[in-house]
């Protein structure tokens, strides 16, 4: 769930700065720069780990910024494929249910991806998993009655636990008319 990137950028520093610990303005400007952003085919930035290598810092003509080559390895979100998660249910519709893992909104569960038979309940605007236990197969005659098929509605808010069968990355964009696609990390 939970991986150690290694990526490597140029971090400006700001002149306002230099008089602080030149460590912790990095660790700053690291977390500013990525924590909580997507990096397409990387995962989604929690928090910096360490430092790899601190370059020297230099400063552009007419600019007062110093700029280091930082190598680091990021704390970042990426589940792989098979992976079983715990998130909470924060939307149905007809197509799919929208899961929630507090940090990580964007969890879709196809209406395909379902347990069978699933079907939606347009008067609930839920979805409902039509539970059968095997047709009592092994199970005494006396608890016949118990055997009836059971429905667990999927209602808001609940926990849920889902398998990651597929990991989207949206990437930014600007369209020919100036809008903005923004870049998301979407698990299905």
């Amino acid at each position: 769930m939970f991986v150690l990137t290694r990526l490597s950028d140029v971090i400006p520093v700001a002149p306002s700065l230099f008089d602080a610990d030149y460590t912790q303005v990095l660790i700053e400007e690291i977390d500013r720069k990525y924590a909580n952003k997507v990096i397409a085919d990387v995962g989604l930035c929690v928090t910096l780990y360490d430092f790899v290598r601190i370059g020297d810092a230099f400063v552009h003509p007419s600019d007062g910024t110093s700029h280091s080559h930082v190598e680091f390895r990021m704390i970042v979100f990426r589940p792989f494929v098979g992976e079983v998660l715990k998130g909470r249910i924060v939307g149905c519709t007809d197509e799919h249910i929208r899961v929630s893992m507090d940090f990580v909104q964007d969890i879709i569960i196809p209406s395909y991806a379902l347990q069978t038979p699933s079907y939606y309940d347009t008067a609930e605007k839920l979805w409902v998993w039509k539970y059968s236990d095997g047709q009592g197969e092994g199970v005494p005659q006396t608890w016949s009655r118990c055997l009836a098929v059971e429905k667990f509605y999927m209602d808001l808010h609940e926990e849920i636990r889902f398998r990651v069968t597929n990991i989207n990355f949206t990437r930014v964009t600007k369209t020919a008319k100036g809008e903005l696609v923004h870049r998301a990390l979407c698990i299905m």
